[in-house]
């Protein structure tokens, strides 16, 4: 034949593909069509053969399908060049593998502008010997397609057995990695969770920088996003991703990196394989750190209320999980946000959360204590030079491995282990009121509450906006722009200890503007210049207008 393949090179890739698809080289190197000659299109010799056809109407088009490597003979061919041409792009668009053609001694052959419109479209167009019968091959070739899908199959099953004999045996997923890069000759494998961190990993020096060269890995190292399937990285690194799926839910991602070259079809049934027992792993691993966290949980709940056994007890059975609570401490409690998921999967949504919020916190601390009670994400953890400056670092992972904000209450730092109760109502009531004073997804330490310590005993919303509104009465209702800048006047003297001159020198205004103000104030409020009861009211008042609640009532 003369699609340019040495026996030799031949022998060698077909043992390569032993159980890979059947190509149009494949089928042509079969000795029933040895003496076949490649007419035009010699680039698209690699074109996948799932089945072949034969045309006997020059109308072939409705029932041809992808993969197909068309048989015909001179006859039912058009007979204008641009008919040919026509129909050869339209084999082309409709993913045809080969046109096989026996011309026969009186038809006559293709001309170039044909060949020429083959070649530019990588279809390939065989001219088959006349000797060689449709049948034999249609038998020959049929054939070879059912040994390769057995194969493949068979493969498969041995993909998988040796998979899961690794789980059956204890293995987990670090074994299932190095099993894949192993079945893939030494490709770089990455298994990670759906935030991306790398959960067990195969790979080189080189694959590794490979792999942050070509974006797979991130600046933090961990996964990018992929989407499941073959991704091309530089023309020669091939990237195949599979996703670790328990049902509906989706655990994380299988990737392996190699080149190209060296990713056949049972590459990407590796990756599935090796996918679907990691499945069974990550399944066993959660049930176990279920079990594991709910324990946690529990000691950790009887020790930021105090109840069960006292203080040290607690502490002494928390070192288990390698908690250390000698040293100077702040108790974080952060609420996650709503879940917008259904009621089936509203369970796991929470399970993610407290999962990401333990791995961030040890991520930051190694020795805290965190775990997740019914509402609410609880840690202990050392306080350092600044907690609020630690605690914005894992809120800040955390929204990037989940995509959510986080509401933050924190503690004042304490030394003692004894205090850690106090100091978790202290977190609570932080997390409370910078819910209720900026609404979700900030951070609120107890130390800067100020008078909200105080307002955070009022749970009646609605009462507190009746304050404000018999406090401040006519002037909340005036026009909006009015209302503003006399409410901003208001702040402002009320900073200033009702100086006058330092509250136009603060807002820029001349000394008679703002004295006019103050009358206007009074005449709506009442003589709050000389009634230091009144200069209090309006201070609070002034307060609980500011909280996100109040303001929305």
């Amino acid at each position: 034949m003369a699609s340019g393949l040495t026996s030799d090179e031949h022998s060698g890739q077909r043992h390569m593909r032993a159980s890979e698809e059947l190509t149009v080289n494949d089928v042509l190197a079969m000795e029933l069509l040895a003496n076949s000659t490649v007419l035009a299109g010699k680039d698209g010799l690699d074109r996948r053969v799932e089945r072949l056809n034969v045309m006997t109407v020059p109308d072939i088009l409705p029932w041809t399908k992808e993969h197909e490597f068309m048989l015909s003979t001179g006859y039912p061919l058009p007979e204008t060049e641009d008919e040919l041409r026509e129909l050869v792009t339209r084999f082309d668009e409709r993913g045809v593998a080969a046109l096989g053609i026996k011309f026969g001694p009186y038809a006559a052959p293709l001309p170039q502008c044909v060949l020429d419109t083959a070649d530019a479209l990588n279809l390939p167009l065989v001219e088959i010997p006349d000797d060689v019968a449709f049948d034999d091959i249609l038998s020959r070739v049929f054939s070879d397609i059912v040994n390769r899908q057995a194969a493949t199959i068979a493969r498969a099953q041995q993909i998988h057995d040796a998979f899961l004999h690794i789980v059956l045996t204890g293995g987990q997923l670090p074994e299932i990695a190095a099993k894949l890069a192993e079945l893939l000759h030494g490709a770089a494998v990455l298994v990670a969770d759906g935030s991306g961190r790398l959960l067990a990993t195969v790979h080189g020096d080189e694959q590794y920088e490979r792999m942050v060269a070509t974006g797979v890995l991130d600046e933090r190292h961990r996964l990018r996003p992929l989407r499941p399937g073959t991704h091309e990285l530089d023309g020669k690194l091939a990237a195949i991703v599979s996703p670790i799926c328990a049902g509906a839910l989706r655990h994380g991602n299988l990737v392996a990196v190699e080149n190209a070259e060296r990713m056949g079809s049972e590459a990407s049934v590796a990756v599935d394989q090796a996918a679907l027992v990691a499945a069974l792993d990550v399944t066993r691993q959660l049930a176990v750190a279920a079990v594991e966290r709910q324990f946690e949980s529990n000691v950790l709940h009887d020790l930021v209320t105090g109840t069960g056994a006292d203080v040290d007890d607690v502490v002494a059975r928390g070192t288990a999980f390698g908690w250390n609570l000698d040293r100077r401490l702040v108790v974080v409690v952060s609420r996650p946000p709503e879940s917008a998921n259904a009621p089936g999967q509203q369970h796991l949504v929470q399970q993610r959360y407290i999962d990401a919020w333990r791995s961030e916190i040890r991520a930051g601390d190694r020795h805290a204590a965190a775990a997740g009670f019914a509402t609410d994400l609880v840690a202990v953890l050392g306080a350092g030079e600044n907690p609020a400056e630690l605690v914005r670092g894992v809120t800040a992972r955390l929204k990037t491995a989940t995509h959510r904000d986080f509401s933050i209450g924190i503690s004042r730092p304490f030394d003692d282990r004894h205090r850690i109760p106090g100091a978790y109502q202290e977190a609570c009531t932080a997390l409370t009121m910078g819910r209720r004073v900026n609404g979700p997804g900030k951070i609120t330490a107890f130390d800067d509450l100020g008078l909200f310590r105080l307002l955070s005993l009022v749970d009646d919303v609605a009462e507190l906006r009746r304050f404000v509104d018999d406090t401040l009465g006519e002037l909340l209702r005036l026009d909006a722009k009015q209302r503003d800048d006399l409410l901003h006047t208001l702040r402002v003297l009320l900073d200033k200890h009702l100086n006058v001159a330092e509250a136009a020198r603060t807002l820029h205004f001349h000394y008679n503007t703002v004295r006019y103000r103050v009358t206007t104030l009074e005449r709506l409020v009442g003589p709050f210049t000389s009634d230091g009861s009144l200069c209090l009211r309006l201070s609070v008042a002034l307060q609980v207008l500011e909280m996100h609640e109040v303001a929305q009532v």
